[in-house]
């Protein structure tokens, strides 16, 4: 669809791993179809001869630096001026899998998901409204292990020492100290009608003119 003389709403969504960040990104694009794009940070981690290792040498995914971030701003300022970009989707340990490119287009809307959105002012700046989504962490780590061991192949044992050694240190430091500057911080438990409907009121609340004459 056109977005000459759109000024689009940005809407950065975090929070944990496992706390629920794609359930929510599925309802909105089921919401307003071609009216939102989604960009996702987890699509821009540096290949594994680039990360970090802990002092166990491990290799550390949770941190900031395990992502590029510059071409991630640069895309997001992209879809924001009106223009489509090209994503290669990041297979996390698979890395033999054939390469996926996929083509998001800009939208009125503009859903960027990731851990690390509000940790990095460059990208922080660009965004309109913040949504923290949290759940227990039994719960969100439970939901982590089946997406490692079902979807990623990863063995529960890596999964867990990562979870352990790795997403809690970064989660204290890097996302959770955001939470309370977010315009909504919803929480995933139980039944999702009343929290849908928080998140619309945000985007109503939050988005220009120009785009809610589209919606």
């Amino acid at each position: 669809m056109s977005t000459v003389g759109l000024v689009p709403l940005v809407v950065g969504i975090s929070g944990i791993s496992g706390a629920g960040k794609t359930f929510f990104i599925d309802r909105i694009k089921e919401l307003y179809a071609e009216k939102v794009c989604v960009i996702s940070f987890d699509d821009y981690y540096k290949p594994l001869h680039e990360q970090q290792k802990d002092g166990n040498g491990v290799v550390n995914f949770d941190l900031p630096t395990a992502l590029y971030f510059e071409q991630f701003q640069e895309d997001l300022l992209k879809l924001i001026e009106g223009h489509a970009v090209m994503v290669k989707k990041y297979q996390f340990e698979n890395y033999n899998a054939p390469e996926k490119v996929e083509i998001v287009s800009a939208a009125p809307i503009i859903v960027a998901e990731g851990l690390f959105l509000f940790d990095l002012p460059q990208i922080d700046g660009l965004l309109n409204c913040r949504i923290f989504i949290e759940a227990e962490m039994d719960t969100s780590l439970s939901r982590r292990l089946r997406r490692d061991t079902t979807e990623r192949g990863i063995p529960e044992e890596r999964s867990l020492y990562q979870w352990q050694q790795h997403v809690l240190p970064s989660f204290n430091a890097h996302i959770l100290p955001h939470k309370n500057r977010c315009d909504l911080v919803v929480y995933n438990q139980g039944e999702a009608t009343e929290n849908l409907n928080r998140i619309k009121n945000l985007i109503v609340q939050k988005a220009h003119p120009s785009v809610l004459a589209n919606l």
